[in-house]
């Protein structure tokens, strides 16, 4: 009894509530936004292609920020790069308010984009808070804390559309998605403790020996990567790519090729979010009975299952199931890859791993994107979710080969 009541119990030590507590705050705005980003998009004018040219450009910025960021990460240290671009971040929500046309939706999205420096060193910090044997759990636990609280949040987003009107209402999504982010974020910049100080400062310097130094600090930490990590990151491009042709298309379909209604949608959603939220700690026992490598294959299974789902769906019975079936096969693999990708780093290099576990995949996206929105408005809106079945089982199969693995110090 006091095991299973221990197993139920949230895992956030220190530093790993702050970030929960402060992603909470900031994901309650975000969620009211983000379901319909590629809604917005349409509305001032973008056209599909148009919208896979603007996510591989924000793929490719963010790459390098992911870049720039794992190298600060482990010179640095982590908590200024997080409590600075995190600001940033947060604060490009506003851009939003302003745009009334497509050709400046490069701006808030350029903006987003080279925040993401933050990113290797958020989560090689929330890693380094945890224990290694419960980073799954805390991962899991993390999860749950940051997004319950904005489980309803989509449908207000799909109710501001229908109630005033699709610029308008996103445009009052964008305000709060952005004010909400700041609160937050505030929060996390007075809490948040340094975890790693930094293996040392960069080399001073011409800008091209700064580069070199950063190049070979790369090199460096690629060598220390196990086999297991290599297969791991095969893992993450092959999702990738698959992730790449859809997920910027999957709100528009829904919502302009099947007529479900934006609030309609929000409800999916919302759906979504309770479903991942029941199956969380679910996921950790599973990872505890199973382990990571078996858990994380399961998983996996789930995305062609739930794709096969999504292009066969002609209302909204057929879109629950999806949703269902999405949230929960997220559940389990988001917390199992993540302990995985630190279980197989070591702490000294794990910001600069964490960046490439991120760079090459964002790398990989761009072409996807691409050849997504050409797909998606030139032979069939259903094409990119077709095209993408194989890639998602190719990704799963990749998974087979990865060892059980021993976790590191840190």
């Amino acid at each position: 009894m006091g095991s299973q009541s221990e197993e139920r119990r949230l895992y956030l030590p220190g530093n790993a509530w702050v970030l929960a507590l402060s992603a909470a705050v900031w994901s309650l705005g975000g969620s009211i936004a983000s379901p319909y980003q590629s809604v917005f998009f349409h509305t001032v004018g973008a056209t599909p292609i148009f919208i896979g040219l603007l996510m591989a450009v924000s793929s490719a910025l963010t790459a390098l920020a992911q870049l720039v960021g794992g190298y600060v990460a482990d010179r640095w240290g982590r908590k200024k790069v997080i409590v600075v671009f995190s600001f940033v971040s947060a604060a490009s929500a506003w851009v939003y308010i302003f745009i009334d046309r497509y050709q400046l939706l490069i701006l808030p999205v350029m903006l987003a984009s080279v925040a993401g420096i933050y990113g290797p060193a958020f989560s090689a910090l929330l890693s380094e808070s945890m224990k290694p044997e419960l980073r799954a759990k805390g991962v899991a636990s993390f999860t749950l804390v940051s997004s319950l609280p904005s489980v309803f949040c989509p449908y207000i987003g799909g109710f501001l559309m229908t109630r005033f009107g699709t610029l308008p209402g996103l445009r009052i999504a964008y305000f709060v998605s952005g004010l909400l982010g700041v609160i937050g974020v505030s929060y996390r910049a007075v809490r948040l403790e340094e975890t790693y100080a930094g293996n040392g400062v960069t080399r001073e310097g011409r800008l091209r020996d700064i580069i070199l130094d950063t190049v070979n600090s790369y090199v460096e930490a690629a060598k220390q990567m196990s086999s297991g990590a290599r297969r791991l990151l095969a893992y993450s491009l092959t999702a990738s790519a698959g992730s790449g042709m859809t997920a910027s298309y999957a709100s528009l379909y829904v919502i302009e090729t099947l007529q479900v209604q934006a609030q309609f949608y929000g409800l999916l959603t919302n759906m979504a979010g309770i479903v991942n939220i029941i199956f969380l700690f679910a996921s950790t026992a599973l990872v505890k009975r199973a382990g990571l490598r078996k858990t994380a294959i399961y998983a996996s299974l789930s995305v062609p299952v739930g794709q096969f789902i999504f292009v066969r769906s002609k209302g909204m019975n057929d879109l629950a199931t999806w949703t269902v079936l999405g949230a929960a096969g997220s559940a389990f693999l988001g917390p199992s890859i993540a302990a995985l990708q630190a279980d197989l780093t070591p702490k000294e290099a794990r910001g600069r791993l964490m960046a490439l576990f991120s760079f090459f995949p964002l790398v990989l996206a761009i072409p996807a994107q691409i050849l997504g929105g050409y797909l998606y408005e030139n032979v069939n809106p259903l094409a990119p979710f077709l095209a993408s079945l194989p890639i998602f089982v190719l990704a799963a199969a990749i998974l087979v080969g990865i060892k059980e693995p021993e976790s590191v110090s840190g």
